[in-house]
């Protein structure tokens, strides 16, 4: 094959991120340029309505807001933390800029670490290729030009070792964009390169659930998913507490077409579940795992509804750990918040246009009082993410930062007769949202009978409808569309690596001592099948050279579902008897 690939024209026009039922891009788009809409321009806008679909008025006023101040917001840093939650924020820390990098072989994407570093990046952030993200090993035979494609391949502790050569991660921390089986491949690294689990720095995103209701159905059943976290959860607290976890991570779901109120009562929901169910263990309490969980949360387009979105979700959260949970640390009441800028609304023509998108929704998260911001890069509809692009999007958060002086105040809208009023709609809608699940007997019941993901289902069709009727207008999708096509430099990588990497992969499997594997894959097998927590035992199977694909197809059999997801291949490990 050729050594070098370039995305193809099909996988650039979509944004980066997961499946989504329907995107805006398929909105009818008109055949000429935009010059002739010009005499017939209205100087008037016709949607007053959020994006989430919530009334505006024309303006507001003190009649508009009933607030206790005490009660319902609170200087920043003080209960609920509606305004933000420390006193100084970013006077006393700046947020952490992140920016994503991954693509090919665990040496492409170490490459690209150090050359995001150098351009100022904060953060370590790392995204997996979709083979990773599904558990699926390289050599699966429907899916080798997959491998590396859009995120790094990851299917052994090997590789993870590779990426992070030479990177303490008990001082350096790495947050994996990954749900299934991050932390134990970042616990067997650790172990193999001699660091102690309990100084284990890092973060992963391990919301199961999520990946049902975010198009992923087959690959994590809700019953699977929702055991699998919990003992996931009380793992990382026991063994590793510096560890952080995304969790919930409310993004995906954002991105396949959930509203700002939508996300929080599904999230919320999902929150109240779990926690519920692991606090009853009786090994943890809510005050040990709360202060290490983070939202991860978007940041869309429609500025002052995610402002309210997330003043919104902190006061919730503040709330239902105090009120619901008992909560006594003030760190399980203080939420933070890991936000990244919405790819669902970047658009293919003009692409330099989504620098204005980026930097707005930049901004709408850090008066909103974010923790850690990602930002897209302009090109993610067109390709993979460029070295240029992604250094822009370092400084838009820099000029951000120093030259805009978003940072200078805390809650700087706070009082806003507009900003309250929404911050209060927000919030009643979420509460509404909650009510409904547990009118469908509860989230697992919410979420298996379809009924949360055809939230998602009813918006997309609204969305479409108001996008073909030129209700809403997106520029270059529906209106002041060019003919052309996006002149942007398109990300291409040498797959020499990629191609190594995959031969390097199944000259391990060779070489590898079976029979020792094979005992840890029938441990595994026993111990999730039995209902006790397997998270130590995924983590064994992986230090003897079990491959992701390996460890999680015996964690799907154990649980009564098919070995692969796709059903081309069958278990390669002796399980009888067992």
């Amino acid at each position: 094959m050729n050594a070098r690939t370039e995305v193809s024209e099909a996988q650039a026009s979509e944004p980066r991120g997961e499946v989504v039922s329907l995107r805006p891009t398929e909105a009818p788009q008109p055949a000429k340029s935009h010059m002739g809409h010009i005499e017939n321009l209205e100087l008037k806008i016709k949607r007053t309505e959020t994006n989430s679909g919530l009334e505006t008025q024309a303006f507001y006023g003190p009649g508009d807001v009933k607030i206790d101040y005490e009660r319902d917001l609170g200087d920043p840093g003080t209960y609920p933390y509606t305004r933000g939650g420390y006193p100084q924020m970013y006077r006393s820390r700046m947020w952490t800029l992140r920016n994503i990098v991954g693509y090919g072989a665990p040496e492409d994407t170490r490459d690209g670490w150090e050359k995001t570093l150098a351009a100022g990046g904060t953060g370590l952030d790392t995204v997996v290729d979709s083979l990773t993200q599904h558990a699926t090993d390289p050599d699966h035979p429907a899916f080798y030009k997959e491998v590396g494609l859009e995120g790094v391949s990851l299917p052994t502790v090997r590789d993870v070792q590779i990426l992070t050569k030479g990177i303490d991660p008990t001082k350096v921390d790495i947050a994996w964009h990954w749900a299934i089986l991050s932390y134990p491949m970042a616990a067997a690294a650790a172990i193999r390169d001699g660091y102690d689990l309990a100084k284990l720095q890092g973060s992963n995103m391990p919301d199961y659930l999520k990946l049902n209701i975010s198009g992923y159905s087959d690959l994590m059943p809700p019953e699977m998913g929702h055991k699998v976290l919990i003992d996931l959860l009380e793992t990382t607290c026991l063994t590793s507490p510096k560890w952080a976890s995304g969790f919930p991570q409310g993004y995906d779901y954002r991105e396949a077409g959930a509203t700002a109120h939508t996300e929080l009562g599904v999230f919320f929901a999902i929150v109240i579940k779990t926690l519920e169910d692991l606090t009853a263990r009786g090994k943890v309490t809510v005050d040990d795992i709360a202060p290490r969980l983070a939202w991860v949360s978007s940041s869309d387009i429609d500025f002052f509804e995610e402002i309210a979105k997330f003043r919104a979700m902190r006061r919730m959260w503040a709330r239902i750990m105090k009120e619901r949970f008992g909560a006594k640390d003030p760190r399980s009441m203080r939420l933070r918040v890991a936000c990244h800028t919405s790819g669902r609304s970047l658009v293919y023509k003009q692409p330099l246009n989504n620098l204005a998108r980026v930097a707005i929704e930049s901004v709408a998260a850090l008066l909103g009082g974010v923790q850690s911001l990602e930002a897209c890069t302009y090109d993610e509809p067109v390709s993979v993410p460029t070295q240029e692009a992604r250094e822009l999007a370092t400084r838009t958060q820099q000029i951000i930062a120093e030259e805009v002086g978003a940072a200078r105040v805390a809650d700087p809208l706070g009082g806003s007769w507009y900003i309250e009023a929404l911050t209060d709609k927000v919030e009643a809608e979420a509460y509404k949202i909650m009510d409904q699940i547990e009118e469908q007997g509860g989230i697992l019941k919410a979420i298996t009978s379809g009924w949360v993901e055809g939230l998602v289902d009813k918006y997309n069709f609204e969305l479409h409808k108001q996008l073909e009727n030129k209700e809403r207008i997106i520029i270059g999708l529906n209106d002041f569309v060019p003919d052309d096509d996006p002149p942007t430099r398109r990300f291409s990588f040498d797959r020499t690596n990629v191609e190594k990497h995959v031969r390097r992969f199944a000259e391990l499997k060779q070489q590898r001592d079976n029979a020792v594997l094979n005992e840890r894959i029938r441990t595994l097998y026993t111990t999730a099948k039995s209902g006790q927590n397997a998270t130590w035992a995924m983590i064994d199977a992986l230090l003897a050279d079990g491959s992701i694909g390996e460890v999680w197809g015996t964690v799907r059999m154990a649980h009564g579902h098919s070995y692969d997801l796709f059903r081309a291949i069958e278990t390669p490990f002796d399980l009888k008897g067992l």
